[in-house]
């Protein structure tokens, strides 16, 4: 019988870049937990996020919580991340006839004016905490503007997004109340701000995803709600964590900061490496729908499947910008490949440049203090760093 490691997933100090962990992948493509299969190999990673048979976790990750019905479990099971199916398709279908690679694009002027104000309250400082100064500033303003937000609604829409973010994690029941009072301050801001577009149109998200139809077929109202509220948490949190791991793993390959520097046009190569080295979504988890034999692996249908994407990753060697990174998977994969990465790519592509030739040769000022593996999505909540400037 084949040695298969075992990693015990429910131990609070457990991290997946632990020896163990790496001890446990050069043994066998597979290790037990005792909550299911964790998958650590990089090739099963690839194919099992994209099997059918696997669906997303859904409402099980807070219904586990005791978090099953009212306006929080409504909203979660309603997100692209939670839908499956023909209802999934559809809408899926719909918000990218809205969100477009198009729209994006265009917005990369607005994403260097904002890194280019903000690394000008920065420069001089010589320190700076590169999450709260930074990190927790970009991504909203950018998604802000996409969706075609007034100006003097940012700051209440950052609120309500840094609310939202308590439904990651093993604490949604504690943080039920926020996240609610949350949601229903986004619905009544959607349905404001849906009337207006329906009466002014305007060259933005919000009014795209208004008019976008299919053969006829629209949107909801209540679709609309949950899906603008979900571009408020996704285009805030995510992005966010994954700047703060990118300089993370920067200061600790100095030579590749200088290279990117004096190479800005090894930013889409420098921001596949980062998030393959230090992703912000570890761990995917999957759920099969039917008893299903894998290599030699008999998943009975229930079974939760942990795929090891940060491990699997560590399979193409060491951190290099210059390489031709294999395709990662920090945003999933199949029908489920994250709608929102094309923008996570385009704003880090563009920050990673200008902090590099900008700030200088970074290093740590003091030590980073992260989130747990547990908080659905990882990256630092503090991150001091230091830095002398462009020379």
């Amino acid at each position: 019988m084949t040695d298969v490691a075992f990693l015990n997933l429910m131990d609070p100090a457990f991290r997946v870049d632990s020896p163990d962990v790496r001890a446990a992948a050069e043994r066998h493509w597979y290790a037990q937990t005792p909550m299911g299969p964790a998958v650590l190999a990089y090739d099963d990673c690839v194919e099992l996020v994209r099997d059918r048979r696997l669906r997303q976790v859904g409402l099980d990750h807070i219904a586990m919580q005791g978090v099953s019905t009212g306006l929080a479990a409504d909203w979660w099971g309603n997100t692209l991340i939670s839908l499956e199916g023909e209802t999934h398709h559809r809408q899926r279908r719909l918000l990218a006839k809205a969100f477009t690679p198009r729209r994006v694009e265009a917005l990369r002027p607005w994403m260097r004016t904002i890194v280019t104000e903000l690394i000008d309250e920065l420069e001089h400082r010589g320190e700076c905490e590169f999450m709260a100064d930074f990190a927790d500033r970009y991504p909203p303003r950018v998604m802000y503007e996409l969706l075609g937000l007034p100006e003097e609604e940012h700051a209440q829409f950052l609120r309500w997004g840094k609310d939202l973010a308590g439904i990651g994690g093993m604490s949604v029941a504690e943080n039920r109340p926020r996240i609610e009072a949350a949601l229903a301050g986004l619905y009544d801001a959607t349905d404001r701000l849906c009337a207006e577009r329906r009466a002014h149109p305007r060259d933005d998200l919000l009014t795209a995803l208004v008019q976008a139809t299919e053969e006829g077929d629209r949107l909801s109202m209540q679709e609309l709600r949950y899906h603008v509220a979900g571009f408020v948490f996704g285009g805030q949190d995510t992005t966010r964590n994954q700047l703060g791991l990118g300089m993370y793993v920067f200061t600790r390959h100095p030579d590749q900061w200088a290279l990117l520097a004096e190479r800005p046009d090894l930013a889409a190569n420098a921001v596949e490496e980062v998030m393959r080295v230090a992703p912000t979504v570890p761990i995917i988890w999957r759920v099969a729908t039917e008893d299903i034999s894998y290599r030699d692996l008999e998943i009975p249908a229930g079974t939760r499947l942990w795929l090891f994407v940060a491990t699997a990753h560590q399979e193409a060697g060491p951190f290099d910008i210059t390489r031709e990174s294999p395709p990662q998977l920090t945003f999933g994969g199949g029908v489920h490949h994250c709608l929102g990465a094309m923008q996570a790519r385009a704003e880090l592509s563009e920050a990673l440049p200008l902090l590099a030739a900008r700030l200088g040769p970074v290093e740590l000022a003091g030590e980073p203090q992260w989130r747990s593996l547990f908080d659905g999505l990882v990256g630092p909540i503090s991150l001091p760093i230091r830095y002398k400037g462009a020379t």
